[in-house]
């Protein structure tokens, strides 16, 4: 065995123990792309890019166990936890948040400005 296929595992064991934190709280667990990276900063892997880092997530969770998704632009990771976030709730198209949109937002408040 490499000693770099040991880091990669020490890198899914960190998110994985973040992953048990979430569920624990009972919360959902989004990581925005600066704090992963100051995570696996100490295992020297040269990542710097979500790319990277969405290839690490194919080498140490393929089935994605612990990583449910990473953000190709954001690089924001998010853990695959029990909670799921107000974007996942059943029936919510995925990258939308459940509730009115900003566009029916936006035009109530048009007819009512219109009435003044």
């Amino acid at each position: 065995m490499r000693l770099f296929e040991v880091d990669l595992g020490s890198a899914r064991d960190v998110l994985a123990v973040l992953q048990g934190l979430a569920d624990k709280e009972g919360q959902d667990s989004q990581l925005p792309f600066p704090v992963v990276m100051n995570l696996l900063k100490p295992f020297g892997l040269g990542i710097s890019t979500p790319d990277a880092l969405i290839a690490l997530k194919n080498s140490v969770d393929p089935s994605g166990d612990v990583i449910k998704d990473i953000d190709a632009e954001t690089g924001a990771v998010t853990l695959n936890t029990k909670v799921q976030g107000a974007d996942q709730e059943a029936g919510a198209e995925p990258g939308k948040a459940a509730g009115p949109s900003v566009d029916a937002m936006a035009s109530g408040n048009t007819d009512l400005s219109s009435n003044l």
